[in-house]
Formats: structure tokens, C-alpha cells, sequence
């Protein structure tokens, strides 16, 4: 007998949520997207005092390889304008966070 009010009370519940009055707040609308994602990103790996930096340049394979201390302003023309800086986690510059912008 229990489980079968309980059963009635969750019927009730659930279908005064979803009936029209109980969504009558919300807003419609619709999000329109222009344009799209083409390649995806370039890896970056690193090697001894460098970083290779493995991208895309007209469509076609490009490697290049960037000194760790040219890293903190740096940019680069592939199919898409990259930019990277670098933020020390330690004064003596052994731990960074390299952050990658892609334009």
C-alpha cells in the first residue's frame, strides 16, 4: 500500500514539473554558429632546450623547433597565427605554464 502511494505521489510530481504552466518562464531562443574548426591544434613536445612545435602550413606537415627561452613572446605563421607565452612557476626557471594562442 505504501509503495503504491508513493508511486502515485512521484506520477503527480513529476507531471505538475513538466506541464506547460510549470515552463512557462523560460526563455526560447536560438544560437546561431558561423564559421568552423578546419585542423585541429599543433602538438608541442619537448627536446633537451627546445620545443618541437608539429603543425599544419598550407595544409601540408610542418615541424618547427623553437629554444625554451625564445618561448615567452613567440609566434608563428602556420594555417593559423600562433601565439605563446610562458609564465615561471620558480625563480630559477625550471617549472612554466606555456600558454598557446591560436588566432
Amino acid at each position: 500500500m505504501m509503495t503504491s502511494t508513493l508511486k502515485k505521489l512521484l506520477c503527480v510530481t513529476a507531471l505538475a514539473i513538466l506541464s506547460p504552466p510549470a515552463q512557462a518562464g523560460t526563455d526560447g531562443g536560438v544560437i546561431h554558429f558561423r564559421g568552423e574548426i578546419v585542423e585541429g591544434g599543433c602538438n608541442f613536445k619537448t627536446l633537451d632546450q627546445k620545443v618541437s612545435i608539429a603543425c599544419s602550413k598550407d595544409g601540408k606537415p610542418a615541424i618547427y623547433n623553437v629554444a625554451l627561452s625564445q618561448l615567452e613572446n613567440y609566434t608563428l605563421h602556420s594555417d593559423s597565427l600562433i601565439h605563446t607565452s610562458v609564465r615561471y612557476l620558480d625563480p630559477q626557471r625550471r617549472l612554466a605554464i606555456m600558454d598557446v594562442t591560436y588566432q
